[in-house]
């Protein structure tokens, strides 16, 4: 029987207390006190698990941009066509990370990367990984003949995330709803890659309709 490592199993629990207040109060609220008080400790004792506060805010960025790209992940299969992948990843993308705060947590911490060196380099890790996972689909598409590209496959996959990105804030704001922004990337997406919008759409919506009843 493999020995349970009590020292990482605190950590993970210093970092999700870190992810529930953040996803609550914010990045400015998320002291080394308000984390300390949520995982049940005091301050001075975080600090045995971690070096400082911005250690551990890093994890907690890691960690919810990890789980960001496992939901990606787990909204395809290898059975699907290239344009389901695609609609799949775009639905994913989208709304996947609003279920459990994923994404307000990264956006929470997405301006601290103009100062923080370590959080660049996290933010920079997940635009990569998005990027590599739609320049992928394009490439299959793109081989299968069902996609056409207007331009470079690497320049549309960082356009979709880019667009992903700013329209996600958007929902997150409140200034748009989810099926406002998925009609979009959508449609961006289609145009982009010499697809019928309708097509695509149709299979974002039903990916949207299989997540609803759980089936995701």
């Amino acid at each position: 029987m493999a020995k349970v490592d009590k020292k990482e199993v605190r950590r993970q629990e210093i970092v999700a207390a870190a992810q529930a207040v953040a996803a609550r109060d914010g990045a400015e609220g998320a002291t080394l006190r308000a984390i300390a008080a949520e995982a049940g400790m005091a301050a001075n004792a975080v600090l045995y698990y971690f070096g400082s506060h911005a250690e551990i805010i890093a994890a907690a960025v890691r960690a919810s941009s990890g789980r960001f790209l496992e939901k990606l992940a787990e909204s395809v299969d290898p059975d699907m066509s290239p344009t389901a992948r695609l609609a799949a990843v775009m639905s994913a993308g989208t709304t996947a990370g609003l279920d459990d705060d994923v994404s307000r947590i990264l956006y929470e911490y997405w301006p601290h990367m103009l100062r923080d060196p370590e959080q660049r380099r996290i933010q920079d890790e997940l635009t990569s990984a998005q990027e590599r996972i739609y320049r992928d689909i394009i490439d299959a598409g793109t081989r299968s003949g069902d996609f056409s590209p207007l331009l470079d496959p690497a320049k549309i996959a960082r356009t979709l995330v880019a667009q992903e990105d700013g329209l996600v804030m958007d929902v997150l704001a409140g200034s748009a709803g989810s099926e406002y922004v998925l009609d979009l990337m959508g449609s961006l997406a289609a145009a982009l890659l010499g697809l019928p919008a309708g097509a695509l759409l149709e299979h974002m919506g039903a990916g949207q309709h299989r997540a609803r009843n759980g089936e995701l």
